[in-house]
């Protein structure tokens, strides 16, 4: 990059900002970046009265002030490459560690850069370890970040920040320790530090589970405004998924957008039902909860009625030879994929993650399940497709292949899956699909819209 009669502003947006991206901050709302230049920045210092003589000296906030989970662990200040050259002068250097000490901030480090260079101080070094104040602890040129990456990152990465500080923080607690006469005191004040352990643990708990459903309160809305932009038609042909939490699935949004393009109510009703008995098992409960949000949703008696007796005819009947076959796949897959696939992805899972940013590994983790679940839906599509065209003696001896080949299984699967977490575990997931030849969720699903007393 070429800082030849560049200014302060080409350094902050050419180099500063890109950097504070790849060491991870401004990714999340958790690892924001407070600038001086923010239009309606909440961040603003509060000095007490400073005064030479009569004069009140001005202040100003510092260039740059990277946060994790809003607290301030360093700072920057820009220069201009053209007017600041490096090493940098003590001058450039005491306001901007004033305001690393200043209370609002109590930052650790100093980061000064031209783009050309850029040097990071510590600012309770000579406080604490007898270091001088204006020397960097570590300096690098733009033109060696490739090669010194690993460095960068180990210092001032949001994942990586702390390591270096904890290590401080030991050799100030040796410092403290070796300056007292009392043997007792090293344990004393571990057990003062290390007071607020339980409630500290706590709070970090609470924040990252808010962050998980944040998380999924947002992938819900994001999947509602999608569903707000389709028609019914477009919508249809996505009911051959599985059922999403909650009763706004893509069969409620079909009947709901039907009714809204004026499609008459019988007409949506026997669309969804025409074809029920060579329906996949996905598609008939997304049916049933279609059927339901159409019950609640009109006034035609005699509707209502058709509605009512296919309900009452399908919640407790045998599945189709068809849909029998397909669940027991289902199941099998399901059964196969614990006990084969999940051990090695999850080794594998375990090493990558022990690696992996904290939003990762501790909000939202990938689990062998997550995996492997689009996997499972993918063969399904492909084998239902194909068991669709088979006649019943053909779909009969299949089946009684699967369940020989489940039987197998069955008991190291349950063995298996009691050692799950609760991550991995599917709450009455596909390996209970159709076991017996029925299937429990549509009576369910007339239970959730209060269509079926509760057993």
């Amino acid at each position: 990059m070429d800082f030849s009669d560049k200014g302060e502003a080409f350094v902050e947006a050419r180099f500063l900002t890109p950097l504070l991206a790849h060491l991870g901050y401004e990714t999340h709302r958790d690892y924001e970046v407070l600038r001086h230049g923010d239009n309606g920045s909440t961040f603003k210092l509060h000095y007490p009265p400073v005064e030479m003589g009569a004069q009140r000296v001005k202040h100003y906030n510092p260039d740059y002030v990277p946060t994790i989970r809003k607290k301030m662990f360093w700072i920057v200040e820009a220069k201009s490459p053209k007017d600041v050259a490096f090493p940098f002068d003590a001058k450039y250097l005491v306001q901007g560690l004033q305001y690393c000490i200043h209370p609002e901030i109590q930052a650790k480090y100093l980061v000064v850069t031209n783009g050309i260079h850029t040097a990071v101080y510590d600012a309770h070094g000579s406080v604490f370890f007898g270091k001088e104040i204006y020397e960097p602890i570590f300096s690098f040129k733009s033109s060696e970040l490739a090669v010194r990456w690993g460095e960068i990152f180990s210092l001032l990465s949001v994942d990586k920040l702390r390591t270096r500080i904890e290590i401080d923080l030991k050799a100030m607690l040796d410092k403290l320790c070796l300056s007292s006469l009392d043997k007792s005191y090293p344990r004393r004040l571990l057990q003062q530090i290390g007071a607020s352990a339980g409630e500290n643990a706590q709070r970090i708990e609470y924040h990252a589970s808010r962050l998980f459903i944040e998380d999924m309160e947002k992938s819900q809305q994001a999947w509602c405004d999608d569903m707000e932009k389709l028609s019914s038609s477009q919508i249809y042909e996505r009911m051959t998924v599985p059922l999403r939490a909650g009763v706004w699935v893509e069969g409620t949004y079909f009947v709901v957008k039907s009714l809204a393009e004026c499609v008459p109510a019988d007409e949506v009703f026997r669309k969804l039902t025409f074809d029920f008995d060579r329906q996949s098992i996905f598609r008939k409960l997304q049916t049933f909860m279609a059927l339901c949000a159409l019950y609640r949703r009109m006034d035609d008696d005699a509707l209502k009625h058709r509605c009512r007796s296919f309900f009452d005819h399908y919640k407790d009947a045998e599945l189709p030879l068809l849909n029998q076959v397909e669940c027991a796949l289902l199941r099998l897959v399901r059964k196969v994929c614990v006990l084969s696939y999940y051990p090695p992805l999850r080794q594998r899972l375990q090493q990558e993650l022990s690696t992996a940013p904290e939003l990762i590994r501790f909000v939202n983790p990938p689990t062998a399940f997550a995996l492997m679940y689009p996997f499972e839906l993918q063969q399904n599509q492909l084998m239902f497709n194909n068991i669709n065209k088979l006649a019943d003696e053909e779909l009969q001896r299949h089946l009684t292949q699967i369940l020989q080949a489940e039987a197998k299984i069955e008991h190291d699967f349950w063995v298996a899956r009691a050692k799950l977490t609760d991550s991995e575990r599917e709450l009455g997931g596909l390996e209970g699909y159709g076991v017996g030849g029925k299937h429990y969720a549509f009576k369910n699903i007339l239970i959730t819209h209060s269509l079926e007393p509760a057993s």
